[in-house]
C-alpha cells in the first residue's frame, strides 16, 4: 500500500469523508459506516502496530498511527473508538480542528468533564460548525423506536415497574487483550459503565429518568480492579420502581428489559448487543390502549438499527439539523454512571439530579470524594 493519503470516497466528492479511531470495536463503526448514504471511511488510525498492519490489510484503507496523523488527511468526521480515558482530550483536539466527532461510550470520565466538553462543543458549533455526536446506539431499532413513540403520545399512562438486565460474558483473555480493560485510570470502571451503560439508557429514555438510586456492586468473576457484578433500585418520578442487573459471568449471554406501564407491558428482544431491535412484545391492558397503539405506529417508519441506525441519523442531521443523540443525552447516562457508583462506595441512596456542586460530579472512581 502506498503511503498513508485518504483516498477520495466511493461515494462520490460529497460524501462525508470518515476517519475511525481504535481498531477494537472501530471496526464495527467501519461495517456500519459501509451502509451509510453520505458518508464514507476514508482512513484508519491504530497505535499498535500490528492491529494497524490488520486493519489496513483488512479493510484496503490508508492506516496511520495517531488521531493527528489522521487529521492531517483531512477528513470531515472523526470516529473515536478508543480508551474511555482519552476521549476528553481527543474529542478537543477534533473540534479544535473543526472536524465533527462521533464518540464511543463512555464519553468522559465526569459529569464536570461532559459540562468541559459542552462548552467546547458550542465553541466549535459556532466557529467552524463541527458537532459532536456521542453514541447511544441501542436507541435504533424497531422496537425501542415503537416503544418510544408510545411513551410520547402518552399511550402508556404511568409507569409501574421496570428491570433491565446486562447479562453478558468476559472471560481473562477479555482483559489480557488490553490491558486498560478492567482498570480505573483506562476503562474509567467495569461492568456498569463499559457493558451495562446503553442498556440503562434505553431503560431510561422509554421509561423516564431515575430520580433516586441505591446500588451494590462486586467483583466476583475476573481478577480486575473494578466491578463485574452490579445490582441498583431507583425510582421515576411518576413513582415507578425500577431494577438493575449487570454481570460478565453469564454463561448465556442476554440482555432484557421489561417496562409495566399502566395500559401496556412492554418487553425488550434478549439479543445480548441488540436489545432494541426485533422482536418486541406489547401486551396492552384494553383494546382502547391498544387501538391508540396501532394509530401511532403508522407513524413510525422502519429504520436501521444499531450503530448504522444512529450514524445514519447523524450524517442526516448535519450540517445544522438536530442531532440524534445529544450532548444532554450522554450527559443524563453519565450522571446515571456516577449514583451508581457514588451509592455502592458510600452504601446511601443518591438522589437524582445530583446538585451542581456535588462532590461526585467531579468523578465517580475510587479516588473522588
Amino acid at each position: 500500500m502506498s503511503g498513508p493519503e485518504a483516498t477520495a470516497p466511493s461515494g462520490g466528492d460529497a460524501d462525508l469523508r470518515v476517519g475511525v479511531v481504535g481498531m477494537g470495536i472501530g471496526h464495527l463503526h467501519l461495517l456500519s459506516w459501509l451502509a451509510v448514504q453520505g458518508a464514507s471511511a476514508v482512513a484508519v488510525a491504530e497505535t499498535d502496530p500490528a492491529r494497524r498492519a490488520g486493519a489496513a490489510e483488512a479493510w484496503g484503507l490508508p492506516a496511520v498511527a495517531t488521531l493527528d496523523d489522521l487529521l492531517s488527511l483531512g477528513v470531515d468526521v472523526v470516529d473515536l473508538c478508543t480508551p474511555p480515558a482519552v476521549h476528553e482530550e481527543q474529542v478537543r483536539r477534533a473540534l479544535d480542528a473543526g472536524v465533527h466527532v462521533v464518540c464511543e461510550k463512555p464519553l468522559v470520565g465526569s459529569l464536570a468533564a461532559c459540562d468541559r466538553l459542552a462548552v467546547a462543543a458550542e465553541a466549535a458549533e459556532r466557529t467552524s460548525g463541527a458537532r459532536l455526536m456521542p453514541i447511544q446506539q441501542y436507541r435504533f431499532g424497531d422496537g425501542a423506536a415503537r416503544a418510544r413513540a408510545l411513551v410520547e403520545a402518552g399511550v402508556t399512562g404511568r409507569l409501574y415497574t421496570a428491570s433491565a438486565s446486562t447479562w453478558w460474558r468476559r472471560d481473562r483473555d477479555h482483559y489480557a487483550e488490553a490491558p486498560w480493560r478492567g482498570t480505573w485510570d483506562g476503562a474509567l470502571g467495569g461492568t456498569v459503565v463499559n457493558h451495562a451503560i446503553h442498556i440503562h439508557d434505553l431503560l431510561t429514555w422509554i421509561g423516564g429518568p431515575l430520580v433516586d438510586l441505591h446500588a451494590l456492586t462486586a467483583t466476583r468473576v475476573n481478577d480486575t480492579e473494578t466491578e463485574d457484578c452490579a445490582v441498583a433500585v431507583g425510582h421515576t418520578a411518576d413513582g415507578g420502581l425500577v431494577t438493575l442487573n449487570a454481570t460478565t459471568g453469564a454463561a448465556v449471554e442476554s440482555s432484557r428489559l421489561v417496562w409495566h406501564f399502566e395500559h401496556v407491558t412492554i418487553e425488550s428482544a434478549t439479543a445480548a448487543y441488540d436489545p432494541g431491535g426485533p422482536p418486541w412484545q406489547f401486551a396492552f391492558r384494553s383494546p382502547d390502549a391498544e387501538a391508540r397503539a396501532a394509530e401511532v405506529w403508522e407513524g413510525v417508519e422502519p429504520a436501521p438499527t444499531l450503530y448504522t441506525g444512529q450514524l445514519q441519523a447523524f450524517v442526516d442531521a448535519l450540517p445544522g439539523g438536530p442531532l440524534p443523540v445529544t450532548l444532554a443525552d450522554a450527559a443524563a447516562t453519565l450522571e446515571l454512571v456516577t449514583a451508581f457508583y457514588t451509592s455502592a462506595r458510600t452504601g446511601a441512596s443518591v438522589a437524582l439530579p445530583l446538585d451542581a456542586d456535588h462532590p461526585a460530579r467531579q468523578g465517580w472512581g475510587p479516588r473522588q470524594p
